[in-house]
């Protein structure tokens, strides 16, 4: 390998290694330089080079969530490191481990005029789960760092063996801190920053051997906290309300959701992104939940489905109804298991069982013989909306929701399917998954970065990758395809509606002063040159023949990915979802 002459750069290297930190996104730059060259010649890295910072980042992030491991983010100095922001906020509130290594200038030049020099230190500190800012070397050049007038790290006055045991000790604190920061990556599960000051010359190399780990980290986990009266609540509880947010695939073993299912005092409720499924499980949360809330009577109903207990895994939920029903249950208890952070989303005073939910669980057995009517209530009502969202969609006209129903029907069990936020994640809660898993960046549910992240994913699945989005956030991530990393079993479907539609949905914003020029942000863009730009297979459609037509071929083998973009009527969309609550409402309970 190539390893630069800058003390720091070892270190930084050499701690990677020791924490199994191997896949490190590179977005280039000259400050960053020895650490790009160190990391790229090393044969205990994977590496790659995305230019857009931004991109760069969740592109990480579809790293992490596939590899189930650290990944690291690398950037040069100035505001390169700020466009990082976005991915590392979802990372926080996702628990994704990603390290974002910053190189940066000397402290000394800092404020003082030099280009590409902002404030690094602390950027993140509101959005990571540890920090550090590692010390600069006194042995690189020191002529550059005495020519400063206000550096504080040399006295000119030193002798060589001072400044040698100045940089002993650095060299001591520096890999204190780096081994502090990546242990609290593995302890509280999301992301963490590196700052590293680089003194030029940046360019000095030698040539050596490998580096390899040092020797395996013992890694520590969260202290766990056992609540020894939830076995004697679990055991007396005949109403038990299970809330599954987003979860990896085969997160909870098929024994414990059998224990579940087959429990008549326990519902589960959860989403396509939780990755668990059984017929006793209730996947569509919204369909049961909003033709209820236009009933007279809904206060009367969301009251008879009150639970003793509320336990709740995973992370976020998308459903905002659930939330809503939920909060007007003021006395009842809840519980989260898992060891990811525990969330008072409900307003009823979380109480947290930091334990593996499957560990736990198995523990407290099932109570099957116990007379309740509780999930035989909740199935009921699932199934009167099955029969009513079956019927209504046979006629459905062209719109967004025909679309989904297409969409949702053609994917191969095989895929990974990755959802971009706003309208698409929405509109998969109503509908079957096609026995794929799902994934979507709902820490903070923000547009940008979808189609970065489904790449990163596509290069490391295992499986072929379809990513599914809106208008809006494709232009907005555009980005993402500027990379040669692209499989070509990646598949992106998007559905252009001419702006934001989902503003459509919301209670009187179509009422709003220059609706469609601030909120809806109406356009007339596809995405045909941008697919010839990158390389990618592509394929335009405007009706239910059309898309029927195109989504045979679509999943077929290629030597290139593939776009498909499905432009639906935006004027009728919203239109055609209120129609179908309204149908689901009007359909005898």
């Amino acid at each position: 390998m190539n390893l630069s002459t800058i003390p720091v750069v070892r270190s930084v290297i050499q701690q990677l290694l020791n924490y199994e930190v191997c896949h490190v996104v590179i977005a280039p730059g000259s400050r960053s330089a020895p650490i790009t060259v160190g990391l790229t010649t090393h044969s205990g890295f994977t590496t790659y080079s995305i230019v857009d910072e931004r991109s760069a980042a969740f592109f990480a992030l579809g790293l992490a969530q596939q590899l189930q491991k650290p990944v690291a983010v690398l950037c040069t100095s100035g505001s390169a490191l700020i466009n990082i922001y976005p991915a590392i906020a979802e990372a926080y509130y996702s628990q994704y481990p990603i390290v974002v290594l910053s190189a940066d200038r000397p402290t000394y030049q800092i404020d003082i005029g030099n280009g590409q020099t902002i404030r690094q230190k602390g950027v993140f500190s509101k959005h990571i789960v540890s920090e550090t800012a590692l010390l600069q070397d006194v042995t690189h050049n020191q002529a550059a760092i005495i020519e400063s007038n206000t550096q504080m790290l040399i006295d000119s006055k030193s002798t060589p063996k001072e400044i040698e045991r100045s940089q002993q000790a650095i060299e001591k604190k520096n890999n204190t801190r780096l081994e502090e920061v990546l242990s609290q990556m593995y302890v509280h599960k999301g992301p963490v920053h590196i700052n590293i000051p680089l003194e030029e010359p940046l360019y000095d190399f030698d040539e050596v051997s490998d580096f390899t780990p040092q020797q395996q980290q013992q890694l520590t986990t969260p202290n766990t906290k056992q609540y020894k009266d939830f076995a004697s609540k679990w055991l007396a509880s005949k109403r038990i309300l299970f809330v599954v947010g987003t979860l990896p695939p085969n997160r909870l073993n098929e024994k414990i959701i059998s224990m579940l299912a087959n429990d008549p005092r326990v519902v589960v409720l959860h989403e396509i992104n939780s990755n668990i499924s059984h017929d006793n499980f209730i996947a569509h949360i919204d369909r049961v939940i909003i033709p209820i809330e236009k009933k007279k009577s809904s206060q009367d109903i969301f009251q008879s489905l009150c639970p003793d207990l509320l336990v709740t895994m995973g992370g976020m939920v998308v459903s905002k109804k659930i939330k809503s029903v939920l909060r007007s249950y003021n006395s009842v208890l809840h519980y989260h298991i898992g060891t990811d952070r525990a969330l008072d989303t409900y307003y009823l005073g979380v109480q947290h069982i930091e334990i593996e939910p499957n560990s736990f669980l198995r523990g407290l057995g099932s109570n099957s013989d116990t007379e309740s009517s509780y999930q035989q209530q909740w199935l009921q009502l699932a199934k009167q909306k099955e029969i009513a969202h079956q019927k209504f969609c046979r006629k459905l006209p062209f719109s967004d929701l025909y679309v989904f129903d297409k969409i949702m029907r053609s994917i191969p069990k095989n895929y990974n399917i990755q959802w971009a936020n706003s309208s698409p994640i929405r509109y998969a809660q109503l509908f079957a998954k096609a026995g794929a898993s799902s994934y979507c960046n709902r820490g903070t549910s923000g547009i940008e970065g979808s189609i970065s992240t489904a790449v990163g994913a596509s290069v490391v699945s295992e499986t072929p990758t379809l990513m599914i989005t809106g208008d809006l956030s494709f232009f907005y991530d555009s980005n993402a395809l500027w990379n040669k990393y692209i499989p070509p079993n990646f598949r992106l479907i998007l559905v252009n509606n001419g702006g934001g539609g989902i503003f459509r949905i919301l209670p009187n914003a179509k009422e709003t002063p220059d609706f469609e020029t601030y909120f809806e942000t109406k356009h007339r863009r596809t995405a045909k040159w941008m697919a010839k730009q990158y390389g990618l297979c592509y394929k335009r459609v405007r009706s239910g023949l059309g898309l029927r037509l195109a989504l045979g071929r679509f999943y077929s083998a290629s030597s290139r990915g593939k776009i498909l973009e499905i432009c639906t009527p935006s004027n009728t969309n919203d239109l055609v979802l209120q129609t179908y609550f309204d149908f689901l409402s009007n359909q005898s309970d």
